[in-house]
């Protein structure tokens, strides 16, 4: 399946997005989890906004308490999720670090709804079939 937006999967760090039975599927790949992470809430906003000319307005901070690897996936693009239906904004990059509990914490960079140009319908959850989250092969992959 092709990839979106032009992204290579034997480069470093990236995503795409896949067709999929009842909606869509993200795959993201990085050198280590907070990279992996990283590309997967892009490839997330990639499939409802275009971003790539917007003007970051404000950050919007999170912390995700430990869990696993595959939980954090989830929870991490549930927050993508609720930023944009609670908070009315769409990250435009994120940043993300490991806590000494073994949770993450971050922030979003962000412009509001209205600002983006739309490329297809806002998501309203995510699943955990076919939820995917680990490392191999000198890189970490995940797919939700």
């Amino acid at each position: 399946m092709p990839a979106t937006g032009g992204q290579d999967q034997r480069a470093t760090r990236g995503h795409r997005s896949c067709p999929h039975t009842a909606d869509l599927v993200v795959e993201a790949w990085g050198e280590n989890r907070n990279a992996c992470l990283e590309e997967a809430t892009s490839g997330l906003v990639a499939t409802f906004a275009d971003t790539s000319n917007i003007n970051v307005t404000h950050i919007v901070p999170f912390a995700l308490e430990p869990g696993s690897d595959r939980e954090l996936l989830v929870r991490l693009l549930e927050e993508v999720v609720y930023v944009v239906d609670v908070l009315s904004v769409v990250p435009v990059s994120t940043e993300i670090e490991s806590t000494q509990d073994g949770g993450i914490a971050g922030f979003f960079e962000v412009a509001p709804v209205d600002a983006i140009e739309p490329v297809g319908a806002m998501p309203k959850g995510v699943s955990r079939h076919e939820l995917h989250m680990g490392s191999g092969n000198g890189r970490w992959s995940g797919q939700a």
